[in-house]
């Protein structure tokens, strides 16, 4: 079964190579998640290839580096630099296309645009929180790793083993509530235990173990959900084949892509 062969990439390479990555800390942990950015990017345009957007690469791959950066350093108004990056490459991406002349004008904008929002902007969040992690002594990063695995692993098993009702049969027909449930469960435990631990460290409180993990539980299944529409869409399995058999950068970091961005958004607006 090509989802049980997946999820044994990921549980004897993609967890001790992600883990290895957290302990090397910034910049390495950073080079190494802007690369899965650029690689996802690319990915995404492809998707948008197939229903015949024409997609401008190599700018988004320039604004997926700027972007890298700009998450990367933690100051006060980083944020203004991550909205300011995004105005300009709303502005660039028109100027672009008036230049080009090309056919679909609007479908290679929103195409070129929704690739900077969907990924970098999302994923990139994980860089600006591992650095957090660092300063405040904490483990986020690593405990939303293993949130997110392990929330994906046992919505499998469950789902597979109890799960009769479907949640979207028409987007992603495996896909079903007992799964969802305890796989949202294994996600808040997963943070729970970390606070317990004191991996977490004293910043944090239960409440904020509790939210973190909701938040886990919910936006990675809801990020897997979006990478299925879309791969339904435009009428494939995977989202790529760097990963041969076992699908694409978009098929493997889907789950991050929501669940860090709104564990960043809950630490800006709640902790920091």
């Amino acid at each position: 079964m090509k989802e049980l062969k997946g999820r044994k990439l990921i549980l004897f390479f993609g967890i001790p190579f992600g883990i290895g990555c957290y302990f090397l800390g910034n910049p390495i942990f950073a080079i190494i998640t802007t690369l899965i950015m650029l690689g996802g990017i690319d990915e995404f345009y492809t998707l948008s290839e197939k229903k015949g957007g024409h997609p401008n690469r190599i700018f988004g791959f320039i604004i997926t580096l700027l972007i890298a950066v700009s998450y990367s350093g933690v100051y006060v108004h980083h944020q203004i630099t991550i909205m300011g990056l995004i105005c300009f490459s709303v502005v660039s991406v028109f100027f672009i296309e008036i230049i080009n002349n090309k056919e679909e004008p609007l479908l290679n904008i929103s195409t070129t645009f929704l690739g900077i929002l969907f990924v970098p902007s999302m994923l990139g969040t994980i860089i600006y929180i591992r650095q957090m992690d660092h300063i405040y002594n904490s483990n986020i990063v690593l405990t939303l790793f293993l949130s997110v695995w392990l929330c994906d692993i046992a919505a499998f098993f469950f789902g597979t083993k109890w799960g009769k009702k479907k949640i979207l049969p028409s987007i992603s027909p495996k896909k079903s509530w007992v799964g969802s449930v305890s796989g949202f469960i294994v996600a808040v435990l997963v943070f729970i235990l970390s606070y317990r631990l004191g991996f977490l460290g004293i910043r944090y409180v239960l409440f904020d173990a509790v939210i973190f993990g909701s938040i886990a539980g919910i936006f990675s299944q809801l990020g897997d959900f979006a990478e299925s529409m879309l791969k339904r869409d435009a009428g494939v399995k995977d989202s790529g084949d760097l990963l041969r058999a076992h699908g694409g950068i978009l098929d493997r970091f889907d789950s991050l892509l929501f669940s860090s961005a709104m564990i960043y958004i809950h630490l800006l607006i709640f902790i920091d």
